[in-house]
This record gives structure tokens, sequence and C-alpha cells, in this order.
């Protein structure tokens, strides 16, 4: 009998895990990928002849009683020693076939509840690790007065970015925001799937404070700290993400990641990257408020091997693997690295073209010739990405306030028109005193307090 052929397995094949697809290639082993779309087959992320071995054609991440033969076909045909996503729907898949082959994982079932934002906040606030109070949208529509001590945020149960989230604080502004919930066209089709798929809208009281995440490699239930990202946001709804500085030196990173670790020990997540969004106060309150299990989204793989001098799908391939990833690098010197997103200008309903600028990393376009967008300030309106770096936080975030005003989308700069001007964290593009290291294996590190001071646009 023929030897199976050892396979790493990527459930939908995209964006910067081009180079985890690589890395692993390297190391001897077949590519498989599960893939709905078509690979990219221009720009930075294009997809070479010849890396992948086998696309199994997915009819729909939606539909888990067509998913489940293809997965266990791949089990039966190879030695899968390894998987990879970064994508949502997919994740329980990944889960499931994780599992069916000895690979260290999140089980299927916490994996479905970690992506259930009202059984996340149900349990966090049943486990003394949030304050903030939530109710599904058909039990709020039932209310005959505003029952929350605050605002709140309406967002689909399952979903990602800042699709269909709505920030209400009357029982006028929910009925406006559920009206526009069943008028509001996704444009994007695997996202419009899964969001609709599971059909569900939580409303959660809102956190206050600046908006940040901690980045994480779990193996086998132990959390490894990797780094903190600021963001930056659009100023005139600061929902919609821009961007991010990695890394984020911020005063108050010993007491997130410590919480952090607490919230993947009562969520049961047990291996693999995660990338957990906190909004942290002005007295230091920090209340998590997206829990995604993966690792960080956009080309975060890139930023990070840009701003540590390290090839980080070498870490993703190691925790895909099961083995133990070596994050010792994350204590030792780096640069910043800065990634933009942009936006179309106001009222722009399709997308033709992009350009940026020339000292851009992995610049890339979101939207293809021709495709139609809502005109909304958006984040599924999204038309470009890149990176920039800098020797300092300082100059990095120079840099990138500077190239983000030189992109020209459909012929004209965006300079400074309402979509492109950005609020940031309040750490972001100020050079800290690298805390030192308190442990060698999570990159935990102590801060002195700071004065703080609040976010400013840009």
């Amino acid at each position: 009998m023929t030897a199976r052929r050892k396979a790493f397995v990527l459930f939908e094949l995209m964006n910067a895990m081009l180079y985890t697809a690589q890395a692993a290639k390297a190391r001897g082993f077949d590519i498989v990928a599960l893939n709905h779309k078509g690979f990219t087959d221009s720009g930075p992320f294009a997809v070479p002849a010849g890396l992948v071995d086998e696309r199994v054609e997915m009819p729909s991440w939606a539909d888990t009683a067509a998913v489940e033969p293809l997965i266990k076909s791949v089990a039966d045909r190879y030695d899968v020693v390894g998987t990879h996503s970064m994508f949502e729907p997919t994740l329980p898949h990944q889960a499931a076939l994780r599992e069916l082959v000895g690979l260290p994982t999140t089980s299927p079932s916490d994996l479905t509840g970690i992506l259930d934002k009202a059984q996340v906040r149900a349990r966090l606030y049943e486990a003394g690790l949030t304050a903030l109070r939530s109710a599904t949208l058909s039990e709020a529509l039932r209310w005959e007065e505003w029952l929350f001590d605050r605002p709140a945020v309406l967002k689909p149960a399952n979903g990602t970015g800042s699709a269909l989230c709505f920030d209400v604080a009357t029982l006028e502004e929910l009925r406006s925001a559920a009206e526009a919930v069943r008028s509001t066209e996704v444009v994007n089709p695997m996202m419009r799937d899964y969001i609709h798929a599971h059909g569900g809208f939580v409303l959660e009281e809102k956190a206050e404070g600046e908006l940040l995440s901690v980045e994480s490699m779990v193996h086998r239930g132990e959390v490894g700290f990797v780094a903190l990202t600021g963001r930056y946001q659009l100023a005139s709804d600061p929902i919609v993400e821009q961007g991010m500085q990695t890394p984020y030196h911020h005063p108050r990173q010993e007491a997130l990641v410590d919480t952090a670790r607490a919230v993947h020990e009562c969520l049961g997540f047990h291996h693999g990257g995660t990338h957990l969004e906190f909004m942290v106060a002005d007295d230091g309150t920090a209340e998590m408020i997206d829990f995604n299990p993966r690792p960080a989204g956009f080309a975060s793989p890139v930023s990070l091997s840009e701003a540590y001098g390290v090839d980080y799908s070498e870490v993703l391939v190691d925790v895909g693997c099961g083995e133990r990833p070596d994050l010792s690098f994350t204590t030792g010197p780096h640069r910043f690295a800065v990634e933009m997103v942009v936006l179309p200008a106001p009222g722009t309903n399709e997308f033709r073209d992009i350009a940026f600028p020339v000292d851009s990393i992995v610049p890339r376009p979101t939207k293809s010739p021709g495709e139609r967008l809502s005109g909304r300030a958006d984040q599924l309106d999204a038309v470009g990405m890149f990176i920039v770096t800098g020797p300092t936080a300082a100059e990095a975030h120079r840099r990138g306030l500077a190239a983000r005003r030189e992109v020209t989308v459909n012929g004209e700069p965006l300079g400074d028109n309402p979509n492109n001007r950005v609020t940031h964290s309040p750490y972001i593009g100020r050079d800290l005193t690298v805390p030192p290291p308190t442990d060698e294996t999570t990159g935990v590190a102590a801060a002195e307090p700071l004065n703080e001071s609040r976010s400013t646009a840009s």
C-alpha cells in the first residue's frame, strides 16, 4: 500500500495566507487548498503555479452537509500534518478536520460557541470578565423602554469587521437599525452567506475608550503573547477600522495580557492564533469586545515579519502543525509597521482602479475593476490596503498618514476627503520605553503608569 503524502491544508487560501502556504511547501508538505473563491492571480498575494498540489472546490462554507464529506475525503487521502485558516466561516470545519486527524484543536462545538457573540458575552458576564450586558435583537425589540444603562451596538451574532454594526441608544434608534439590517446589502458574498446562515443579531452595551488588540498564539492551552496592535479608525465613524500599528506599546500591557489569558480559559480556546479586540477606558478598565479565534487579519503576518525581522509564516506553520512556536523574537529589537486600509471618496459607487505610493509594502486592491460599492463609509467598501514601516513609532505613523493621502482611487488622490480622515489609539506614533520581559515564553511585560491622552483625529 502506498504511503499517504503529508499535506498541509489551507481553508480558503487568500491574502497573506500565501506566505504560510509557501513556508509549509518549503518543509516538503503537499499543499491542499479548500476554496470557495478562486485564487488571487495578481498583486503581492497572487498564488503561483505549482504551489497548490490539490484544490478542493467548496460549494459553500455555510452548507455543512456538503462540506463534511469533502473534509473526510482529504483526511482519508492524505496524512494531514497541519492546517491554517483566517476566515471565520471556515473555522469550525478546520477544527473538525484537526479533530479527525488527531491534531490539537479547540473542539468544533467550543469553536462554534466562540463564534457566537451572544454566547460569548453571556459566558463572560457569568464569569465576571465583563460588565457589559447583552440581549438578542428579538428580545430587545420586545422592550417597552430602554433597559440598558448606556448606548449599545447592534451587530450580527456571527460576523466580522463592521458589517451591519449600528450604534443605538434608544428604542427608536434600535427599531431603525433593525430595519436597516433587513435592507442593507452585504457586498462580500461569502460574508453575506455567513451572516445570513446564522441569522441572529445581538445588542451589546457599548464599551467606551480606545480600541486595541491582543495578538496571541495558543499551544495546547498555553497562551503565548505576541503583540498589542493599536488601531486607526474612521474619524466620522470609529466602528470602521482603517488600519493598525504593530507592535503597540501600552502602559497597561501586562493587565491586558492577563485579561486575555483569562478570557481564553473561560471560553475554552485550546490551540491556534487569536485576535482579541479590547476597549480600554481612561480609568484603565478593559472590556473585551470581540474574540476572533484566528490570527489577526489584513496582512498582519507581513506586518509582524517586517517589524520583528522574522518570517512570521514559520510561526503559523508551527502552530498549524501542533508544534510549540518560538516567540522569543517578541522581546528583541524591532521596527514598527503600520498597515492602512483606504475607502473611496464619499458617494463612489463603482471601483475602477487604485494606485499606491512607490515605497508601499504589499500594496493591493481589495476590489476588482467594475465592482459595485455601496457609496457608504462601510468597512466592506474598503478598496485597498498597504503597509509602511519606520525605525520608530513616530516615523511609521508619519509615513502611514502621508501615504494614505497619496493613494489615488479612480484617478483621484484621496487627500483629506472625509472618508480618509482617521482617529487613532492614544499611544500610536509615540515611542515609549519598551517594558522589560517577565516571561520568555509569553513575552508578557510590565509597564510603569503613564499619563493617558485621548485619541486624536489625523
